[in-house]
């Protein structure tokens, strides 16, 4: 953009070229002082890093599968299948992958970093080089755009992901313990309910082979309350998260209802007008009047 000589060239936040993402800020003099990269949503600055399933979860299920075959036969051998079995499928069916809440945590927790970056970007930008360099009305109104509505949106936004993140590492160690709870207990009740079905010829052995599935029917039913648990859980994470999200809907859209549309947050595109910048804008040494 060409402009007379002396004049200052300044675009402001909310003003880059289309497509560019590039703020440019200049001193009094017109000078170049810095140019801050602003991410757009979706482009390759927004993106993250990939990570790769370790694969706990595959090979878990993997090595749990013959110890279910031992304990089902045991089950089915003792005469109280039809009950043990049902908990069987309900204990190994709410197994879960942990890593799929480990990416989730760090993606929520790279997404709040990036917030930071963008916030900190804007305060530096502005106290450090708009801030002591310019004066007047445009001047005024982003230091009130700074201070007020940038520190309350990225606010909102950070409490949302810094609970998402916290909700992800709390489901990451419930379900890896849950995993663990289940794994444990069939490696442990499988040998002995193997030993007791090759024993169930005999009467004693067969006493001891019922009161032993009793035992791990037992505990079965003790590891579908844990799941229950862990979901009732996830559901009080998860409603904290939504009264954060009620604050951002507050901070971006009227009345907090998107239906009546989003806030209007940019300053006024005059201020970016060639032709006008002498009237938003004067340089901080500049005396009034001139």
């Amino acid at each position: 953009m060409s402009t007379t000589p002396g004049e200052p060239n300044l675009l402001v936040p909310g003003r880059p070229a289309p497509g560019s993402g590039t703020l440019y800020v200049t001193d009094a003099g017109g000078n170049l002082q810095r140019t801050v990269h602003v991410p757009q949503a979706g482009g390759a600055a927004a993106s993250t890093a990939t990570r790769t399933d370790p694969g706990f979860f595959r090979n878990l299920v993997k090595g749990l599968h013959p110890l279910r075959q031992q304990t089902r036969m045991a089950m089915a051998m003792s005469g109280l299948g039809g009950a043990a079995l049902a908990l069987d499928v309900a204990a190994t069916l709410n197994l879960g992958n942990p890593f799929l809440f480990y990416d989730r945590r760090e993606l929520w927790k790279e997404m709040g970093g990036r917030l930071e970056s963008g916030r900190s970007d804007i305060w530096f930008s502005y106290f450090q080089d708009v801030g002591p360099n310019w004066k007047g009305q445009a001047a005024d109104l982003l230091a009130r755009r700074v201070r007020f509505n940038t520190t309350i949106l990225f606010d909102s936004l950070q409490r949302v992901t810094g609970e998402m993140s916290g909700a992800m590492q709390n489901q990451f160690k419930e379900v890896l313990e849950y995993d663990l709870s289940v794994f444990g207990l069939y490696a442990a009740s499988a040998p002995i309910l193997r030993t007791l079905a090759a024993m169930s010829g005999h009467p004693a052995g067969r006493v001891a082979l019922i009161s032993q599935v009793g035992v791990f029917a037992s505990a079965l039913g003790n590891l579908v309350k844990q799941f229950a648990d862990v979901y009732m859980a996830c559901e009080g994470d998860l409603n904290k998260v939504e009264q954060k999200l009620n604050d951002v809907r507050a901070a971006f859209f009227e009345q907090g209802d998107p239906a009546r549309g989003h806030r209007e947050l940019t300053l006024t595109p005059a201020v970016a007008d060639p032709a006008h910048i002498r009237d938003y804008w004067q340089p901080a040494g500049e005396e009034e009047g001139r």
